[in-house]
């Protein structure tokens, strides 16, 4: 007992020597015993397992809000990884997308580039050639690379104006009106392009319906210059035409033809133009015979053909005889009349290699190619009767006989040089002339 007291109260304090004489003090004391070995160590551990359930609480609680926090960041992210993968697969669909609009674009590109390289390769070729057939050999060629699988062909309207004539053809042969009247063609009489498409809708022209077996979408295209009709494009689409969902023809395909046509009416009016100016500067404008100065130009030609062949050139001098007669009598205008009647007569008994010009005033000369002496005689005394069969009509009056005499010469044998041959046959006229006129003379050797 004495060593539990000891234990509880040490030696020297205040409680242990109180505690030695009283029992009731030992109830107490083993009540304090109790509660500092047994109660408060109990206690001390009930609060520490508490504090520790708390703790592990709170920890389940954090780890809970973590794993909510884990489980929504997870879901976020699956949504975010989701959307990503939609917007990737968007955006893999517009590049793809956009790649082929870019690759169609480059191609449609390429393609009018080409088409621009060739219209100006037409242009170049067309403003190079010098008469209309060499343009209708040309542009065929260039139409048949502008429009792959297309067939047309290219009219012109003749000088009468009544009549539209096919000049040129091109792609799958079949057989198309080569003359008809300009209202035979709706482009023609509106004066703008016109359409028939794939599915046959719109007015067929007359000139396509007549030879058409099976109809195929086409466009006539008037060609204009300057205000003028100078005939007409026509092309159709068969089989493979590029036509749009509509049935029309594709846009591009038409902007083309368009832009062909414009290109051809141009080139062909300046072939035209150019024509025109050089048959002033080589024909005479009142007879339409060539002039002196063609005539010089060809003669020199002439020869040095006929020196590489080794054939024979005859020339005619031909004079209106007493023609002062007729301007004395009747004035100027009949004697304009006088040298026209004679300069057609002239172009109408010319073959197509002999050269027919107005010398000068009343005169004429005939370059007969390949023509030996006896044979250009010949042909000089049928023009001579020839002419005695003009009755020209001034203003219903008669101008009386007409007649011409003529002198002939022959290269080499009455001149080796343009000027010798000329001098030869205007010698043999002056011979003519002087034996009584209305004759023909044959140059002296």
């Amino acid at each position: 007992m004495m060593l539990f007291l000891h234990y509880l109260f040490p030696a020297g304090s205040s409680i242990w020597v109180e505690a030695t004489v009283d029992a009731s003090t030992l109830t107490a004391v083993l009540s304090v015993f109790v509660w500092r070995l047994i109660v408060r160590p109990l206690r001390f551990a009930l609060a520490r397992e508490a504090a520790q359930a708390r703790e592990q609480q709170a920890r389940a609680d954090e780890l809970l809000q973590t794993n909510q926090a884990l489980q929504t960041e997870i879901s976020e992210r699956e949504r975010v990884q989701d959307e990503v993968s939609r917007l990737n697969a968007e955006l893999e669909q517009r590049v793809a997308q956009r790649t082929t609009q870019i690759e169609a674009a480059n191609q449609s590109l390429s393609e009018r580039n080409r088409e621009i390289m060739l219209l100006s390769e037409m242009s170049q070729v067309l403003q190079s050639c010098v008469t209309e057939q060499e343009a209708f050999q040309a542009a065929p060629r260039f139409c048949e690379r502008l429009h792959p699988g297309a067939a047309g062909a290219l009219y012109l309207t003749r000088a009468s104006r009544d009549q539209v004539e096919m000049v040129a053809a091109w792609g799958e042969p079949r057989e198309r009106a080569p003359l008809f009247r300009p209202p035979d063609c709706w482009a023609l009489r509106r004066g703008r392009p016109h359409e028939v498409r794939e599915d046959g809708s719109g007015l067929v022209c007359p000139h396509v319906q007549e030879t058409a077996t099976s109809l195929a979408p086409y466009l006539c295209i008037p060609l204009m210059a300057q205000g003028e009709t100078l005939g007409l494009f026509h092309i159709e689409f068969p089989g493979k035409a590029r036509a749009s969902p509509d049935h029309e023809i594709a846009p591009s395909e038409r902007a083309l033809a368009t832009t062909l046509t414009e290109q051809l009416a141009s080139a062909l009016a300046n072939l035209k133009l150019r024509e025109s100016l050089r048959q002033q500067s080589v024909r005479d404008a009142l007879t339409g015979l060539f002039n002196r100065r063609f005539l010089e130009e060809s003669l020199q030609r002439e020869l040095a053909r006929t020196q590489r062949n080794g054939k024979p050139l005859a020339a005619i001098m031909i004079d209106v005889d007493h023609f002062k007669r007729f301007n004395d009598t009747f004035g100027h205008d009949a004697g304009d009349l006088v040298l026209r009647e004679v300069g057609a007569l002239l172009r109408r008994q010319v073959r197509g290699s002999d050269i027919a010009c107005r010398f000068g005033g009343e005169e004429f000369l005939v370059l007969l190619p390949e023509a030996a002496l006896e044979t250009a005689r010949e042909r000089a005394e049928r023009l001579r009767q020839a002419v005695h069969e003009l009755q020209p009509l001034q203003n219903g009056r008669a101008l009386g006989a007409i007649t011409i005499s003529l002198g002939v010469a022959l290269f080499p044998d009455h001149g080796d040089t343009p000027e010798s041959l000329v001098q030869a046959a205007d010698a043999a006229l002056y011979q003519a002339k002087k034996a009584g006129r209305d004759r023909v003379v044959v140059s002296e050797a």
